[in-house]
């Protein structure tokens, strides 16, 4: 099964099972081992929390009931500790009061006990399938940082004007500059993030604007507001 999901070569995904009961916790474990994925089960949040940290990769599901920390108090824990991590709630207690807590605390969805076996997997399989195309996004969220923080003050501030649509001419009397130092500066912006026009770098800009709005709004990424254009 776990080859049928094409998943990057580099990419290693666990299933992280939070939940007091024994029984459920190796019920679990072998049904997602039975389709090829490593699973890990942890007898409370703090359990997890201690032998966890915010790099893993793949999902967690969590009962919400549990003695200690519950599955929402866990799931805020974790942002807090900065995971960025799918997040299942299973319970036998489900209720609109704590379905719409959960989700608005980032959950990805919240399944009721006992539950298909058919409709965990579902959950798990599109877990890890959005885990990896956010880890993906991520790294290529961090690539464009790196490009955008080799600018100077300066050449920020021309692009700002660029993509509001100025011309050369008008950056170049806004800012009391040559228009040959805005031609210099704008050569050295495209230089910089490695595109060959001002159109290219806009595709580059509209890109990491839609996966920025693609990953959790707490995920601490590229500042993207910065290079809103004028509609």
């Amino acid at each position: 099964m776990i080859n049928q999901l094409k998943l990057p070569a580099d990419y290693f995904p666990r299933v992280y099972i939070v939940d007091d009961d024994e029984a459920v916790r190796s019920s679990i474990i072998e049904l997602i081992g039975s389709m090829g994925f490593q699973a890990i089960g942890f007898a409370s949040a703090e359990d997890f929390i201690s032998k966890t940290d915010n790099q893993i990769c793949g999902c967690v599901l969590s009962d919400l009931r549990m003695l200690g920390c519950n599955g929402i108090e866990l799931l805020k824990l974790m942002k807090s500790k900065g995971y960025e991590i799918p997040f299942i709630i299973l319970s036998a207690y489900v209720d609109v009061t704590n379905t719409v807590a959960a989700m608005s605390e980032g959950a990805l969805t919240v399944l009721e006990k006992p539950y298909p076996e058919q409709e965990l997997w579902d959950c798990i399989i599109t877990a890890i399938l959005l885990n990896s195309e956010q880890r993906q996004g991520r790294s290529w969220l961090w690539e464009f940082q790196k490009k955008e923080k080799r600018l100077t003050q300066a050449e920020s501030e021309v692009l700002k004007l660029l993509l509001k649509g100025c011309s050369n001419k008008s950056i170049s009397h806004l800012l009391e500059l040559s228009q040959r130092t805005i031609v210099m500066r704008r050569k050295s912006i495209l230089q910089k993030f490695e595109v060959e026009n001002l159109i290219d770098l806009t595709k580059l800009i509209t890109k990491a604007q839609i996966i920025q709005k693609q990953l959790p709004p707490w995920s601490s990424m590229v500042d993207t507001d910065s290079f809103q254009q004028d509609s």
